[in-house]
Order: structure tokens, then sequence, then C-alpha cells
């Protein structure tokens, strides 16, 4: 879902040409230095939103705080309650990467299509979000390619004072918010201490969420209940560097399937009669090293290691079915990464780092009758043995004032290698099957300020998705039958052109971003078998390289004061994207190249918001912000073939809505530390459904929220 970037927080505008070049974003903020805002840097690609405006959307998850705090250019798909995928520039699912603290998200097991993964962060644990519009595969490698988003977690600080405002006291922070949609809610308590050496923080939460109420009423297999605990140290060595370690978990129990478990559009009964994930968990342990006076050949370097896993069990059915699965993937891996900053002087600031990472996916299954309860042991979903390891090395170098322009060009090399047992009927497999691939990317931005209040920034970048082991060695049912994985397939290519224009002027700020984006050797799938013509869902498809996809489009942003010393201040937004596929593979059912020319997957209809925003001039106000935000869509009826056929999307098009919340919030005692707030969604209780999502909107919501700290 979508909403104002009422609480986002901008990059700041670039310095002068005769400034320094930008050095690191302040002490209370943690960054990798790949990550770091360049001068090229557009405010129309980046939006930053803090911790605190996460929290004052009332959303029950992060996928959905982040779509109504980050606003234009992003569209929030929700498959069911325990999902939100993001789409941005018209990608979604593992064109769209994911980092936390610098690690990626995405592994090798990140599915074709929209995904769950963001939805296990716990936003309990994060400091602020980062949403990075266009493809960053020059810095991060694969998948980047819609965009990338970054997560930062909390942490106490060596040195830092509690809420309190007093060194070396413990802080606790408790907080929760329950809404009515659900009726449910999520709480946490953290306690945190440092001293001059050293910072500590744990938080450990939980949530319990019922079946959703929409405006057309409450939808059965909904509801779930999740777990989360975080913790982070940090030791200084002195005033330059530093040892940080992280762990994470998340975990979500019994998500249903919905758009799986209730007829859609098409269907006279659901898909299965049992779809549940029952456990999704997500670890994560990282150790970061940060050296800021590391000598003559780097300014900065900051090294990490990390381990992770992710494991999912699902129970499925089929409709009319006595035969349950019980699936399991685990999925664990390691890496490293080195970022290297150094000052060349001339004007001239180069950021280089090197990549590695492995992932072992281990995966199984067992078949129960329900009848007899008699078990089968089955191939799991992802081909026996797999192993998936990749490489990169990159640089980028900073440049300023190239007759009269701010440029920052950079490039990547990357390579990948995997192996698995051939698929099989049995569990073991058979002989051994490998291989590789490898990509080299660039990119070149150029700012350029037009007068003292505008500025123009043009990107030229390429971005790359290397096929994980979901395209390779997983066999799959969809929508319509069963997909085969494909050892063979190729790297997927795009190519992205944008011109972005900046103003700054009291009272007004506005950006706007027109891009192009080419995404050529797009896998996708063939039709190999068409099964019996008198029945559908027995297809077989293949994964294969099939062709190219396009998108353009336009985002636009303004935002005015209602004058120098008021509290109020209006803004909106609009998001234009059209995507098109072109696919010349003949199709042996019909002879026809069915995919040739037409509209892309899953593009977001136009959408856009509109808000008046108060926030308190004085510091301890009853109330210190507000906002009421209008958002809205159009209709979208620009269907890809396979939308057409998705039991999600109807197939005359996903209607247009509109939809009104309002929020307000403040300071609980004089301190500010603590703070409340209070939100009504959908004031008018409008049934509406987000294109693509499985399930439609909630409807009219009440959700209130509490902080306390001392």
């Amino acid at each position: 879902m979508l909403a104002p970037p009422a609480f986002a927080v901008r990059p700041q505008d670039p310095p002068p040409p005769a400034a320094p070049l930008p050095q690191d974003l302040g002490e209370t903020v943690v960054v990798a230095p790949r990550s770091k805002p360049t001068l090229t840097t557009s405010r129309a690609d980046v939006i930053v939103v803090t911790g605190e405006a996460l929290e004052r959307t009332g959303e029950r998850n992060l996928p959905r705080a982040i779509a109504k705090a980050a606003g234009t250019g992003v569209w929030m798909q929700e498959t069911n309650t325990g999902g939100g995928s993001p789409v941005v520039r018209g990608l979604i699912g593992p064109h769209v990467l994911i980092l936390v603290d610098g690690v990626r998200l995405n592994d090798s097991s990140t599915r074709l299509g929209p995904n769950q993964s963001l939805n296990t962060i716990d936003p309990a644990h994060v400091e602020r979000v980062e949403v990075v519009k266009g493809p960053s595969s020059v810095l991060y490698g694969s998948d980047a390619v819609g965009g990338t988003i970054l997560v930062w977690t909390k942490r106490r600080k060596p040195g830092s004072a509690s809420a309190t405002g007093a060194l070396g006291a413990f802080g606790v922070e408790l907080e929760g918010s329950a809404e009515s949609a659900t009726e449910g809610g999520r709480g946490s308590l953290g306690v945190s201490w440092a001293n001059d050496t050293d910072g500590a923080i744990a938080i450990g939460s939980l949530a319990e969420w019922d079946d959703l109420r929409t405006g057309g009423g409450e939808v059965d297999f909904t509801g779930y209940h999740s777990t989360g605990f975080f913790s982070s140290w940090e030791h200084a060595f002195g005033s330059k560097r530093s040892l940080r370690a992280i762990l994470r978990i998340h975990r979500d129990f019994d998500v249903p399937r919905t758009d799986r478990l209730i007829a859609g559009y098409g269907q006279t009964q659901p898909s299965n009669s049992e779809f549940d994930f029952k456990v999704q968990e997500n670890t994560g342990y990282t150790l970061v090293y940060e050296d800021q006076e590391a000598g003559p050949f780097a300014d900065r370097i900051q090294a990490r290691f990390f381990l992770r896993r992710y494991v999912e069990e699902r129970q499925i059915r089929n409709t009319g079915s006595n035969n349950r699965r019980l699936e399991q993937d685990d999925v664990q891996g390691f890496g490293v990464g080195v970022d290297v900053v150094k000052d060349l002087g001339g004007g001239h600031r180069l950021t280089w780092g090197v990549d590695f990472e492995r992932d072992d996916v281990d995966s199984d299954r067992t078949d129960t009758n329900v009848v007899t309860s008699a078990q089968t042991a089955q191939p799991g979903s992802f081909a026996p043995n797999a192993h998936y390891a990749s490489a990169g090395v990159f640089a980028q170098d900073e440049i300023r004032d190239v007759a009269g322009f701010d440029v920052t060009v950079g490039a990547r090399y990357s390579y990948y290698d995997f192996s698995f047992n051939q698929i099989t009927s049995s569990p073991s497999g058979g002989p051994e099957q490998e291989g590789d691939f490898d990509a080299l990317t660039a990119s070149v931005q150029a700012a350029r300020s037009l007068s003292s209040s505008t500025r123009v920034v043009a990107t030229v970048a390429q971005g790359f998705r290397a096929p994980h082991l979901d395209d390779l060695a997983r066999n799959s049912t969809v929508f319509g039958g069963t997909e085969l994985a494909n050892p063979d397939l190729d790297p997927e290519k795009s190519l992205t052109g944008e011109i972005a224009l900046e103003y700054t002027s009291n009272p007004w700020r506005a950006t706007v971003a027109v891009y192009h984006s080419t995404l050529s050797d797009y896998i996708g799938r063939v039709l190999v078998d068409a099964g019996d013509p008198g029945t559908t869902g027995d297809e077989t498809y293949l994964r294969e390289n099939v062709g190219t996809v396009e998108f353009m489009g336009v985002e636009a942003e303004v935002r005015r004061s209602l004058g120098a010393d008021s509290p109020w201040s209006v803004g909106g937004g609009v998001t234009w994207t059209r995507g098109r596929q072109y696919d010349d593979t003949i199709n042996p059912a019909t002879g026809t190249a069915d995919f040739d020319d037409v509209p892309a997957r899953r593009i977001p209809p136009l959408f856009g918001r509109a808000s008046l925003t108060y926030d308190a001039l004085d510091e301890d106000p009853v109330v210190q912000w507000g906002e009421l935000a209008l958002l809205m869509a159009s209709e979208q009826d620009d269907l890809h073939p396979e939308d057409l056929s998705d039991p999600r999307i109807d197939p005359d098009g996903t209607a247009g809505w509109a939809a009104l919340n309002a929020d307000v919030g403040g300071p609980l005692g004089a301190s500010g530390a603590s703070s409340w707030s209070f939100g009504v969604h959908n004031v008018l209780d409008k049934e509406y459904r987000v294109h693509g999502s499985g399930v439609d909107a909630p409807g009219i919501n009440a959700v209130v929220g509490l902080r306390w700290s001392f």
C-alpha cells in the first residue's frame, strides 16, 4: 500500500562546488561506506525513513510501514497479510535487493515473483530504512535492478546517554501498538547500557494478528503470530576504531497463503484446502569492524563477516486431495564484505570493495495420506546438495567539478558458480550438475546546479540479476501447472537512463524524475507440454531467458510550507509506470508469440497522494505532529496474459480507489522520551484492493501506539 512521505528524511542537498568532498553522515548514523550518498545522489532517487517515522505510520509490519512513509515510487504488493513485496520502478521480488546492516537478505532461494523477505525483519529492531530507486548493481551486485532497500538496525553507541541523559545508566524502552482491523497488535521490550568503551542493546518482541477485516467484511485465513529477538554490542578501540556484533532472529508462525485458500478471480473453489507457512525463521549474525585511521592507503575501512539462515516450513494440500505435503527448505549462508574509502586529492574520492558469499540449501518433503496416515518421503523443493557461491569486486570514483559537473563513475565484476545433484524422482537425486556465469556492470552519474535553487542529475546505469537456485535447481507448482528448473540460464541484464530535477527554495521543495529501463535476457517460462487439452492446470513450463522487458516512468513530488513560522505544510506526489514485454517465443499450443509486445506483469497503476501535515514548533505540546492524507490509485487494466489468469488479479482490471488516513501523536511527560500516537486509517471504510495483491486492503482501522522510555 502507498502513502505520503510525511516523515521521510531526504539526503541533504549537495554542497557547493568549492566545498570539500562529503564526509560521513554523523555520529548517530550507521552506514557502510559504499552506502553513503555521493556528490551526485539525487533526492528524487533516495528516501531515508527514520525509525520514528516508521513508528508513526501505525502499520502492523515493516513492508506496510515503508510504503506508507516512503510514498512516491514505492508500491507494496501483499499476497497475504504475512507478506509484503515492494514494487520499485515496475520490478518486484528478486529484482529489488534488500540488505540489513549491509548484508544481503536476498539469498539463493529468493523466488521469482513476490516474496515475504521484508516481512521477516521486525520493525522493533529497525533504526532507519533507505529506499534507493533504480539500479545499484555496481555497489551491491545481483538483484539491485529496480531498486535497493537498506535496513539499518538499532544500536547503543559507546559513550551515548540513555533516555534520561545519563551515561552509563541502563535504558529501558517499552513499545506497543494495537489495531482494530485485525484485533491484534505487537509489542517489544528493549534494554540498553553504555559506558565510554562499550554499548549494548537487546530487544524482545512479539505480535499477534487475527483475521483481517476489510471494507467488504472479515477475510478468513489471514491471521498469524510472530516472535523476535535482537541484540547489538559495540566496543570502541579509541575514537576511530570499533567492533560491533549483531544478532537478529525473527519467526512467523502459521502464516496462511490467503490467495490459495480462498477462491480468487476465475475460480469456483480455492486451489488448496491447506497452505500454511508453519514457520518462517530468519536469523542473522553479523560482525562489523570499522577503522577510520587505516593509514596512507585508506581513510576508512569497514569489514563485515556474517552468517545467515532462513528456514521455511510449508504444509500444503490441494483441494480435493488426500495428500498433505510437509515441505522444509533450510538455507544456510556465510560471507564477507570489505569497503575502503580514500580521498585521492584533486577532487577525487575513491570507494572500492570486495564481496564473497556462499549458500548451502537443504530441502526435504514428507507426504502424508490424511485418510490412512501413511507417510512417504519425496524429493524436496530444491535439488539435493545445492550450493551457490558469488564473488565480486567494485570501484567507484566521485569527481568534483568536471567542466561544471560533479561526476560519479563506477564498475563491478561479479562471478557466480553453483552445483547440485540432478533432479530426479529420488530424494537423493542423480549425477552432479554444475555451472557458472559472470557479469561486468558499470554506471555514470553527473550533477549540475542550474541555479541556487535548481539542480539536474543525469544517470546511465547497468544492472543485472544472476539466476538463483530457485531458477536453476527448483521445480515448483504455479498457477496453471508445473514450472521446471533450468541450469543453463544466463543472467538478466538491464540498462537504465534517468533525468532528475530538484528544486529547493523556501517554502517550496520539489523533485521530478523521468526514466527508461530495458531488461534483457529476462527469465520467464516457455510451454513444453500442454497436457490434456480439456484440462487446465496440468501444463508444464520450463524457465528460460525469453526476451526483453522495457519500463518507463515518471515520479514527481512537491511540498510547501504554509509560512515561515507555520507548523503546517502541504504536499503531494504521483507515480506513473509503464512496462512492455517483447518475446518472440512461439507457443506450440497456439502457434503465436503470446508474450510479444504485451504489458509487463504486475505493473502498478498510476498512483499518488496528497497530504496536510502538522509539526509543532514548540518542544512539548500535547499534540506534536499530525497528518491528514488522501491516497489514490487509478484503474489498472493494462494486464499481461499471465495477469489475466492470476486468481489475485481481476481479469477486467483492478478498480481504482481512494482512501483517507488521519494520524496524530505527541510526547508523554516533560522529557519527551515517551510518546503516544493514534490513527484512523481508511476513514470511509472503502473496499479496495492494491493491484497484484491476494487480499483486499484493511477497512476502517483504528490504531493506537505507545512508547515508554527511561
